[in-house]
Order: structure tokens, then sequence, then C-alpha cells
């Protein structure tokens, strides 16, 4: 807790200074060989002393300079600063500094992705994020403290609603100071759109605005040139995949891309699908059934493994299902629903009427998945540590084959 004091102690002073939010860790392409860096710059004086970033293996590598491009933050004044590492060892510590001329911004660590399955390797995944820093805080330094290969995320990050570039900073800024892993590493995220990135933040699955209306999610993040839909692969071993839950895409139009690279995947023994809306919630809001008509199917076609949602502000977990049925054997477990550091929903006193679900509880939370040879273990977890629910399931996408 002292040394994340002082960090952030440090980062107050040089923000004061260089006006300079983050940096942040991005996977958007290959998590063993690359790594993007995102901040965001909220004066004018990088346009006149340029950002320079070097970076090097741990371990007395020579410094290598990398090469940062910008672009306006949304609609703001600011600017978004980015650098994508690529050609890196897997499995390996590195370190990189930021400067201005002469001036030392600030020295970070990550770390890539192992080539091959490691046992218990791990991720945390969770959306809606930001409702009070506190809250936000809190949930982030859980993260770090968990010490997970990266972070899922779900969605409704800095609830900014397309117009408050503010607190995009603050979201910045809390992970950057908070989501650190006991070894001092920042945890990379992979990042999925939510309503709340979005103006007017309604949801619309058949007639979604376009990116646009998403300024600031679309100029932080790299690799959504062609929308919020994302893959993500692990070596041969774990595949993301990222839909637009009807925030800028409708969800029909992305039901045939959905099935292609799922379908390209079915030799990857570990797949996770993850989106902002529930097609099968708590009850506290409608369930987006555009979603089990189109994209539930292809989810037990191709044998997903879990699917993560958000939105609702509960947590909930369902039991393995296929068309809301319960079939331990081939059904697809889905868990959520996005209260990661915002006010929770109360869960209908009625809830286990819903037969596919299997817990419901209102409690701030992020989920842990612990990747195991031949099985899966999933961990709801509070800001304070404590495991409230847990559940295993068995591989299924290729046996014991761990790769």
């Amino acid at each position: 807790m002292i040394r994340i004091l002082l960090y952030a102690i440090f980062l107050q002073t040089i923000t004061a200074v260089g006006a300079v939010h983050g940096p942040i860790c991005q996977w958007h392409q290959d998590p063993c060989t690359s790594m993007a860096v995102h901040w965001i710059e909220s004066s004018a004086a990088a346009q006149e002393r340029p950002f320079i970033v070097t970076y090097r293996k741990t371990g007395g590598a020579e410094w290598l300079n990398s090469k940062v491009e910008t672009r306006p933050f949304g609609r703001t004044k600011h600017w978004v600063y980015s650098t994508d590492l690529s050609g890196l060892d897997p499995d390996s510590r590195y370190n990189f500094k930021i400067s201005q001329g002469d001036r030392l911004i600030g020295s970070w660590f990550f770390k890539t992705a192992p080539k091959l399955f490691k046992e218990g390797m791990s991720f945390v995944t969770g959306g809606d994020m930001y409702g009070t820093r506190a809250w936000l805080d809190a949930m982030n330094l859980r993260a770090g403290k968990e010490d997970p290969l990266f972070a899922l995320l779900g969605g409704d990050l800095a609830y900014a609603n397309g117009s408050n570039g503010g607190r995009w900073r603050d979201w910045l800024e809390s992970w950057n100071n908070c989501a650190v892993a006991p070894d001092g590493r920042l945890i990379p995220m992979v990042v999925a759109i939510g309503n709340h990135e979005v103006k007017g933040y309604q949801y619309r699955p058949k007639n979604a605005p376009g990116r646009e209306d998403a300024p600031f999610f679309y100029s932080l993040f790299s690799g959504k040139s062609e929308g919020a839909n994302f893959t993500v692969d692990f070596g041969d071993y774990l595949s993301l995949v990222g839909v637009d839950s009807g925030h800028t895409a409708n969800i029909a139009a992305q039901t045939q891309w959905l099935g292609r690279v799922l379908g390209n995947r079915l030799g990857i023994p570990r797949q996770f699908v993850c989106y902002h809306r529930p097609a099968w919630g708590t009850g506290v809001k409608g369930d987006a059934t555009d979603i089990r008509r189109e994209w539930s199917p292809l989810f037990e076609q191709f044998k997903v493994d879990c699917v993560f949602e958000n939105d609702h502000h509960t947590y909930k977990r369902t039991h393995p299902i296929v068309g809301g049925e319960r079939s331990d054997k081939d059904g697809i477990l889905y868990m959520g629903d996005g209260s990661w550091g915002v006010k929770t929903r109360n869960i209908p006193k009625d809830w286990k009427k819903r037969t596919y679900l299997a817990e419901a509880q209102a409690l701030r939370h992020l989920i842990k998945v612990t990747l195991k040879k031949d099985e899966f273990l999933y961990e709801g977890m509070t800001e304070d540590g404590k495991i409230f629910d847990k559940t295993t399931r068995p591989l299924r996408r290729g046996g014991a084959d761990s790769r």
C-alpha cells in the first residue's frame, strides 16, 4: 500500500508538470509478441516537445526507441499518444520509459503472454467500472493484487457518455495507479464497448449510432478502426472474441462475422466471448433477446467455454445452458453482469424462476478465471478479496490437450 501511495504522489507530481494521464497497456494484436501503450496529454506542451518512448527487455538488453503516434482525444483539445511495441519475446518482462526531451515522465513495466499454455494462468473480467472513484480504485487494486495475465473489460468503462473527457482521464489514472501486479508490472487490458461509451447511452440493437457517437472510446484504444468487435489469440491455447452488443453496431449485422471467427478457431482449446448487454440476465432490466436469437446458437454450435456479459450492475452465473435450458454436458456458461465499480441493483426476489440462473447477487465484484489443463475455475470476488461464488467447468474443446 505504501508503494502505491508513493507512486500516486509521484504521478500527481508529473501530471501537474506535464499533464500526462496514464499510461495504460492494451492488447489488440498478438499478446505474446506485442503491447500497445496509450496515454493522454492535456496541455499543448507535447506539441512543442514530442514524447519519446524507449523500451527494453529486463536483464540488461539494449534500449530501443519506439514510434509515437498522436491523435485528438475525441473532440477535446487534448491528445492521445500511443506506441505499438512489436517483435517482443513471449513470456518476458519489459521496462518502458516515456520522456519529453531530457525530462523523464515515468518508467513502467509490463509482461508479454507465454507462447505455450501454463498451468494456473489467470485473468480477471468485469465491466461497468467508474461509478465513484473510490469504488473504481478499490476494484482496480484488487485486480492488480490477483496478479492476472490480463483484464478483459466489458464496457461502460468511464461512464463518460461520449461527452465527458475528464472521466476518461480519471479512469486512466486509476488503472495506472491501482491495477498494478505485486511485481510492479501494469496489467494489460482487452476492451469491449458499452452503452455509456456512446452519446445518449441507449441500447439500440437494430439502429445503433455510428462510431462518431463514441469519440473517446474510438480515439483512445487501438485496433478499433473497423468497429468495436475484436479477436485476440494467445498462441494456440486461448482465444478472446468481443462483440458490440448494440452500441455502435447492430447485433444482427455482426452475426456472420461472429460465426466466421468462432468457426475459424475450433482448434483452439479455450475460447471466451465478451460483450456488454446481457442476453441471460437476472431480471433487473430487459434481456437482449436479439443476442439470444442471433448469437447464442453460435456459442452453442462452436462450444464457447464462457460468455461474459455486463451492464445490469449485478452478479450472475447461469447453469450451462442450451436454448435457455440447463445442459451440463453441452451448455454454455454465462457470467456477469457488470458491477465492477458502480451502485448495484436489487435482485428480484423471484429470480430463481429464471431457471437458467445458478446464482444471483447484488455485489460489486470482478470475476477471476483460472486456466488449468483440464478445466476452468471461475470465482466471483469482492474488492477485499472475498470469494463469494465459484464453479468449475471441464475443458471441452480438444479434450485434455492443453496445447
